[in-house]
């Protein structure tokens, strides 16, 4: 049954994708067009409805009330390669966005809600054959059922609703939190890979011939909530400098669905299984810094880090209990994952109605080798931003085009992975749009 473990593996790296801030070719890194442009270097800055995501200190700066949409649409290309077999992936678009409504109650007091999908990433790939290409030499009729080009896709997605309360403590310090409230979901499909079976009763003097079972096609669908707190503040010591920081807590999200396994049958177990998933979304906090040099530019830097460690094992539970068996050990998961630190900076130019902005970010990859595949790609990113915004009155208007330059990886067979080539490139063109009164 060692033939579950990869869309096990995949499942369990996608779970730990839905409900923390990550990357890598799968989640958003972060919202708002003008944020967005600037790099996400956006912690020490935070003075719009974005700060629902970055920093809810921010929020405290804001007057009146007022409500803002960012919308986002990630177009990842990618190419997957062997020596003898390569395929890329279908063109195809996947939507993220914020959206966040304060209202300021009180001189220093400022509440609300915002709603983002925290990720919104899958692949979903033109494969012409990949399955053939992994058994070679064997041909595709040696396996019982015969071997097919099979359906590998992912789709990866998940909400987070957070109400809001900021306070400004004095004209120097802010503060803020949220209750994050997350609703976690993914569906992946793939090829089962296939298992050997040897004959229970050889003729006398012969080993008797192998079955190769090809379990065909996999899919593995399941959804849940989870609840977390982030925590907010903003020093601004002059006019021309602020300081932020956000503490993102570790939170918990729990999954159930369903797996199932077109050819399984024919090892005298049921097609599907309930299964259940108990997954930590990692610790993240950032720091970050906003200067004026000169009058209406503005430069940020932020470092921000994601205790990815905290990935190094999740167990996978079957209902069903001949699956449960079956699975043994395999069903935890070890994934190895490393901590990991971005780095981001950006510039904006205020020329008043118009503001011109840019920025970039190194994002490294936290996945290693032997968890590596082609639904859950992770890789090292170079990104670079440009974008404007107009403003008149309470009304602003953002647009920004971010460009992730992914870095190649070579892997290597190791455990459970896919080994080959993996490159990826992903353009995120965004707008947004807010009214204060």
């Amino acid at each position: 049954m060692k033939a579950f473990s990869r869309v096990l593996l995949t499942a369990a790296l996608a779970v730990g994708l839905t409900t923390g801030l990550f990357a890598n070719g799968l989640n958003m890194n972060g919202f708002g067009a003008r944020a967005a442009a600037m790099g996400g270097a956006y912690v020490g800055l935070a003075n719009d409805y974005t700060s629902f995501f970055w920093n809810p200190a921010g929020l405290a700066q804001l007057k009146g009330a007022g409500f803002g949409l960012s919308a986002d649409l990630l177009f990842p290309s990618a190419t997957y390669s062997l020596p003898t077999y390569s395929m890329e992936t279908k063109s195809k678009m996947y939507p993220a966005g914020l959206l966040g409504y304060y209202q300021q109650v009180g001189e220093n007091i400022v509440i609300g809600l915002g709603a983002y999908t925290l990720s919104g990433l899958g692949a979903a790939w033109n494969n012409t054959g990949l399955e053939a290409a992994l058994v070679a030499p064997y041909p595709p009729n040696a396996f019982t059922p015969t071997l097919e080009a099979y359906k590998w896709e992912s789709f990866i997605g998940s909400i987070t609703l957070a109400p809001t309360i900021a306070v400004k403590v004095s004209e120097m310090l802010y503060l803020g939190a949220s209750f994050n409230v997350n609703y976690g979901f993914f569906k992946t499909d793939q090829w089962g890979t296939y298992t050997v079976i040897m004959p229970n009763t050889p003729p006398p003097g012969n080993v008797g011939a192998p079955m190769l079972v090809n379990f065909g096609q996999q899919t593995l669908d399941v959804s849940g909530w989870g609840f977390g707190a982030t925590f907010g503040a903003l020093l601004k010591p002059a006019e021309w400098i602020s300081v932020g920081a956000t503490f993102r807590t570790q939170s918990k999200i729990s999954l159930s669905g369903t797996t199932e396994i077109e050819n399984v049958d024919l090892l005298g177990l049921a097609n599907e299984s309930a299964t259940s998933m108990s997954v930590v979304s990692p610790m993240w906090i950032a720091g970050g810094v906003a200067i004026k040099p000169v009058k209406n530019l503005t430069w940020t830097f932020d470092l921000q880090y994601t205790n990815w460690g905290k990935l190094d094992s999740i167990a996978v539970e079957f209902e069903d209990p001949a699956w449960a068996a079956g699975l043994g050990d395999s069903a935890a998961l070890l994934l190895n994952w490393a901590d990991k630190t971005q780095i981001r900076t950006g510039l904006e130019y205020d020329f008043g109605k118009i503001a011109i902005r840019g920025g970039y970010y190194y994002d490294p990859a936290p996945a290693p080798d032997e968890t590596l595949n082609i639904l859950t790609p992770s890789f090292t990113f170079n990104s670079v931003q440009v974008g404007f915004g107009y403003k008149s009155g309470g009304l602003k208007f953002d647009v920004a085009l971010e460009y992730l330059m992914g870095q190649d990886r070579n892997v290597q067979p190791s455990g459970d992975n896919l080994p080959g080539l993996y490159q990826m490139d992903i353009i995120v063109p965004m707008i947004g749009f807010h009214y204060g009164w």
